[in-house]
């Protein structure tokens, strides 16, 4: 599949999206606190918005927040959901071709979104769009396998009928090897229900660090 049909293969399941899509735990913000300097004050573009959980967990830290989704359907839901938002502002615009002024954002931040993106061109223009020390944030809920009787059984059936998609599943962390970051610029954050990969690469630095944190019980 190219990149340019990726983007409207979701046409005819957004509402599946908005009624099942989880969100992401509350603890990435102060992640991101922590680890990035996220203020309020500061201004974000959600790449891949979709139907806007992610971008409503900004908004309701006080951000500033461009959701940019290329998915007609998508982002009419997107601006739906976020309608009470003053500080949203929905983009017609993909992760190669925002729209976005130059040097204009703090962070740049994609939730379940990375793998659809052409990396070099969406590289480009997240180094283009942002300020020279802002960040690219990249938010991945990886499915758990073995947690519950529910989930080993569900990952049992899966083994038996779908061996070709066993074999060809890839953990967010893969794509962490691509030239898209520094192979050390990244962060991981585990719950009890979800993991997410949190991913920042500054315009002018990169984090050298690498932190496990888990959410309080």
């Amino acid at each position: 599949m190219s990149f340019a049909d990726a983007k409207q293969r979701f046409s005819n399941r957004v509402g599946d999206y908005v009624r099942y899509r989880p969100s992401y735990p509350s603890a990435l913000v102060d992640l991101l606190r922590a680890e990035c300097g996220l203020r309020p004050d500061h201004v974000m573009a959600d790449v891949g918005s979709g139907t806007g959980i992610l971008s409503r967990m900004f908004l309701e830290n006080g951000n500033r927040v461009f959701g940019v989704e290329p998915n007609d359907e998508m982002r009419h839901a997107g601006e739906d959901y976020l309608s009470t938002f003053k500080k949203f502002s929905s983009i017609a615009g993909s992760a190669e071709a925002t729209t976005l002024a130059d040097a204009s954002l703090d962070f740049v931040t994609v939730a379940q979104a990375f793998h659809w993106f052409e990396p070099a061109a969406a590289r480009t223009e997240f180094q283009r769009i942002l300020r020279r020390d802002g960040f690219v944030v990249i938010v991945w809920n990886d499915r758990l396998f073995d947690t519950t009787p529910f989930l080993r059984e569900y990952e049992a059936l899966l083994h038996r009928l779908s061996a070709k998609a066993i074999r060809g599943r890839r953990r967010f962390g893969d794509f962490l090897h691509r030239p898209f970051f520094c192979k050390r610029a990244f962060r991981i954050f585990r719950s009890s229900t979800s993991t997410v990969f949190v991913a920042g690469y500054a315009a002018a630095r990169t984090c050298r660090a690498r932190t496990s944190l888990r959410s309080r019980q």
